[in-house]
């Protein structure tokens, strides 16, 4: 299908103001943050393999998470510009587009909004321009097919939607909020209708994440490996509270913030034996080559955010004075996720008053 208006003008990702113009009848993101604080064991460990799997798949493009950051900067901008001249594209059509120009590149505007030195995006873009996944003249800059082809996330909408069909679980529990579940598949052909439009509010929860583990830990692939770790030891405390809830987190009286700093400890911070993941199995898993791995864990366990066993398996450290600043982040994610979750089920009542996407 043929698009109209390709070029995208003067666009700033920091000052992107437009919202949904939606009776906002629905959920706010106070009741969504009381009802996934709640369940944030089930909910947690759900997001933890999505965002896990979401990276790993993001990795194996370039095996270079700093120019994948770049590459779907640049596609939320066409994300933008559609927005703001009030048309959804679907999944289909906008994967059909042979190129999109973006007028007045400003590598100085990516540096600042990805927080990547400016030098390095320079570097970045250039080998882009050099794969053909992009074309740069100037200031004007055309993310080309290839480009879109490699960004195009089949299975991540289908993880996505399986992880919000979970969240309609419990949040149907109370009729005021949902009728009853919603299923995976209603809710995947939903994102992949309105592509554009949900993609978007995706990226405005995703590039943040990005950016704020970025500044944490370095650079991505440290992230994505301390993430592989965390994931690891979600999973095995699971298997050891099987049917039980730690009686850590029965307090009463508690409120949300309290609730999710609590939980989040438990995990990260655990105090009890569980089997850790060791290098080999983290390289097998994120295809990160093996060698990279052993660099990063040093430096990781330098940092007391993991530490190794007798057995060479790695978990995460046990000092929570180490894991302040970890949990700070964690919270901001939290809050990133309970908005996206409820800005996608406003969007979702309010279906019918949507544009029809093209």
């Amino acid at each position: 299908m043929s698009l109209d208006n390709k070029v995208v003008k003067n666009i700033s990702f920091r000052k992107d103001g437009t919202k949904l113009h939606l009776e906002d009848n629905f959920l706010s993101r106070d009741e969504v943050n009381n009802v996934l604080t709640d369940n944030m064991g089930q909910l947690g460990r759900a997001w933890f393999k999505f965002q896990t799997a979401w990276a790993y798949n993001a990795y194996s493009r370039f095996k270079d998470m700093d120019k994948y950051l770049i590459l779907i900067y640049l596609i939320q901008k066409t994300f933008k510009h559609y927005s703001d001249i009030f048309v959804i594209v679907s999944e289909k059509s906008f994967y059909s587009i042979e190129e999109f120009e973006i007028e007045k590149m400003n590598l100085i505007e990516i540096s600042e909004d990805l927080q990547i030195p400016k030098e390095t995006v320079r570097r970045k873009i250039n080998e882009l321009n050099m794969e053909d996944i992009i074309a740069r003249e100037g200031k004007k800059l055309t993310i080309k097919l290839e480009g879109f082809k490699i960004q195009r996330p089949a299975s991540s909408v289908t993880m996505l939607s399986k992880f919000l069909s979970q969240v309609t679980d419990f949040l149907s529990k109370d009729s005021n909020f949902l009728p009853g579940p919603i299923s995976k598949d209603e809710i995947e052909n939903f994102i992949r209708e309105n592509f554009t439009l949900i993609w978007r509010y995706f990226f405005r929860l995703q590039i943040p994440t990005l950016i704020n583990w970025r500044k944490f830990y370095g650079d991505l692939e440290s992230w994505l490996i301390a993430g592989t770790v965390l994931v690891n030891q979600t999973e095995k405390i699971k298997e050891k509270y099987r049917g039980k809830r730690p009686v850590i987190l029965e307090e009463n009286n508690l409120n949300n913030d309290e609730k999710f700093s609590k939980w989040m400890k438990f995990l990260v911070a655990n105090q009890e034996e569980v089997v850790g993941v060791n290098a080999s199995s983290i390289s097998e898993i994120t295809a990160i080559p093996r060698a990279t791995v052993i660099r990063k864990l040093k430096f990781l366990e330098k940092k007391k955010i993991l530490y190794k066993d007798k057995n060479q398996l790695y978990r995460m450290g046990k000092q929570r004075s180490s894991l302040v600043e970890l949990l700070k982040i964690y919270k901001e994610v939290q809050f990133n996720i309970y908005k996206f979750v409820a800005t996608f089920f406003e969007i979702y009542k309010n279906k019918t008053d949507i544009p029809k996407s093209k």
